[in-house]
C-alpha cells in the first residue's frame, strides 16, 4: 500500500515533468523512506529502452526528496529545497527497462547542522541498480 501515489507526488518533491522521477511513496519515517518510480517509454531519462545513467542518479536524489518532503509535511511545515552535496562510493550496476517499476531506499546515516547524510539504493525484481552515498545540503 501506497502512502503517496502518482497523482500527488508533486506535493512532496520540487521537481516538475518532464523530469520527475518518483511515483509513489510506500515508507517514509525519520530514519529511511521507499519509493518506486515506473519506467515510462516516453520519459526524458529513457533511450534505447532503458532508463539512463543520469536517470538513475537523479531517481536516488529525488527519493531522498520526496522522503524529506513527506516528512516535513506531516509537521504541517513546507518542504526545504535540497542540493546534492557530494555523490560517494556510486554503483551501476544496471539500467532498469521500460515498464520495470524501480524501488529505491533511503537510509539516514547522520544530519549534522544543514547537512543529511545518506544511503541509497535502488533495485527492479530484486535486482540491484545502484547505489551511492549523498550528502545533501538543506537550504534554509
Amino acid at each position: 500500500m501506497a502512502l503517496v501515489t502518482k497523482e500527488n507526488i508533486l506535493n512532496y518533491i520540487p521537481q516538475r515533468d518532464p523530469i520527475c522521477l518518483v511515483h509513489t511513496i510506500y515508507e517514509s519515517n525519520d530514519e529511511a523512506t521507499k519509493t518506486g518510480f515506473k519506467v515510462e517509454e516516453d520519459h526524458f531519462f529513457v533511450s534505447n529502452g532503458c532508463l539512463t545513467e543520469a536517470g538513475v542518479i537523479e531517481n536516488l536524489a529525488q527519493s531522498c526528496a520526496a522522503g524529506a518532503g513527506y516528512n516535513i509535511s506531516l509537521k504541517n511545515q513546507p518542504p526545504k529545497v535540497g542540493f546534492i552535496a557530494n555523490i560517494k562510493d556510486l554503483v551501476i550496476h544496471s539500467l532498469p527497462k521500460v515498464n520495470s517499476e524501480v524501488i529505491t531506499e533511503v537510509k539516514l546515516k547522520a544530519f549534522v547542522m544543514n547537512v543529511t547524510l545518506v544511503i541509497v539504493k535502488s533495485s527492479c525484481n530484486g535486482k540491484p541498480i545502484a547505489e551511492c552515498e549523498m550528502k545533501i545540503f538543506i537550504q534554509e
